[in-house]
């Protein structure tokens, strides 16, 4: 099997994102010889700030000399960013070995009447991959929600966490912060330890602690009190937290506090026992590094992309624009996928840009017409466009560009990739 027949596999898996529920991971974990059971993990559950968490999580156990697995999801510019293996993207001929392992027990699943979806197709992926590799410890991302997440299959984690939380996906999660924090929180359980963000909406909080009362698991969260941000702009921020200074280099205010998430995940890690030297934490948040989140992918002029694509993530992506580029002309590529809330997180950016370019994400029935966005966001700015393709979106934004002008791709994270090559191929 060539990498490219992998992901053409992969990719054909039927999606049926409501198809909520544990019962195939667990037939399938069971067919698998239980890869899940082979190493310590930390879950990571939350609407905002679930890939930049992983990511500096990840580099922190890895510098403390731990091999690591880390799972997120979606991918931005290439498939293997889902799956990596110490740091590095999975190696090719890996993944597909491995797959060629996992095909057989797939069409014995779907025999049996439980065709699994192409996200529990991938999940397992992963964990073989890990069990593989014998790997210390994995960083695992959940998907959607969280109780019912085919990422939940896990045994206890060492640590399980809570990022930020909002709206989203409310037609399986809940229409509630209550209701979804719910869901979220269900990666918490009895065994394990906690850990949360510090700026939680206060019906997530409430949730997150009485969660944790309820199952007597302990529960660290940062106090925001004990932060002191010494510097902040595109390159990262420099801070101090109880005492010791700890740089980043994801630039965003709200990845300071992704930051504290993780300095709690350590407080707990280590009780547990786990060897987590000061040194390694701080070479560790210092390398962290993940695409798509105010990712600077051209200097002259300035070009960001950002997957923002619901309204607690545009608020953290204008919030650090605000405070990065003050006074600074804004040019906005954004496309949205019709499920997600974009009424409630397009105008928070249209409002601030001289000129919004409205593109569609990628071809599939799920991405908003170009056209519709484009007639919403006239509301809110007043020079609009719409270009179908991001590629092309992003050129426009250049031919429009004037001294002093940020030029921002955001939206979903499937059109990153086309505006990248249109920033930096002009």
């Amino acid at each position: 099997m060539t990498y490219e027949q992998a992901l053409e596999y992969i990719h054909s898996r039927i999606h049926l994102g409501t198809r909520k529920g544990l019962g195939r991971m667990e037939r399938l974990m069971e067919k698998l010889g239980h890869p899940e059971r082979q190493c310590p993990f930390v879950h990571i559950a939350g609407s905002n700030g679930k890939g930049s968490t992983a990511a500096m999580c990840e580099s922190v156990l890895r510098h403390a000399g731990y091999k690591t697995g880390l799972f997120v999801s979606p991918y931005v510019f290439d498939f293997r960013e889902r799956i990596q293996v110490n740091g590095a993207l999975v190696d090719r001929e890996l993944m597909c070995a491995v797959l060629e392992q996992l095909i057989p027990v797939l069409d014995e699943m779907k025999a049996e009447g439980q065709e699994c979806t192409e996200f529990e197709t991938v999940t397992a992926l992963a964990l073989m991959v890990y069990a593989r590799c014998r790997v210390d410890f994995v960083v695992f991302e959940v998907g959607i929600g969280g109780l019912l997440d085919c990422t939940n299959v896990i045994p206890p984690p060492a640590c399980a966490v809570l990022t930020a939380v909002s709206l989203e996906h409310t037609n399986i999660l809940g229409n509630t912060i209550h209701d979804i924090a719910v869901q979220k929180c269900g990666i918490i359980k009895p065994g394990c330890r906690a850990a949360g963000y510090c700026g939680l909406h206060p019906e997530a909080e409430t949730v997150l602690r009485d969660t944790c009362r309820r199952l007597e698991v302990p529960l660290a969260v940062a106090d925001k009190a004990r932060l002191e941000v010494l510097e902040a702009d595109d390159a990262g921020s420099r801070f101090r937290y109880g005492g010791r200074e700890y740089r980043i280099a994801l630039p965003g205010g709200h990845q300071v506090y992704n930051a504290l998430t993780v300095l709690s995940v350590v407080e707990q890690l280590r009780a547990e026992g786990f060897d987590l030297p000061e040194s390694a934490v701080c070479r560790g948040l210092e390398a962290a590094s993940i695409a798509g989140r105010l990712q600077v992918v051209r200097k002259e002029p300035k070009c960001i992309l950002d997957g923002a694509h619901n309204p607690g993530k545009m608020d953290a992506l204008c919030a650090a624009l605000d405070s990065l580029y003050p006074g600074r002309p804004l040019i906005g590529v954004v496309g949205m996928m019709a499920r997600k809330d974009w009424r409630h997180a397009v105008p928070q950016l249209a409002c601030r840009c001289r000129a919004f370019i409205a593109v569609r994400p990628d071809e599939s029935e799920l991405s908003l017409p170009a056209e519709e966005l484009a007639e919403f966001a006239h509301a809110h700015c007043a020079e609009v466009y719409a270009c179908d393709d991001p590629e092309d979106g992003a050129r426009l934004a250049l031919q429009l560009a004037r001294p002093g002008d940020v030029l921002v791709a955001c939206g979903s994270m499937y059109l990153l990739e086309g505006a990248k090559k249109g920033f930096t191929d002009a």
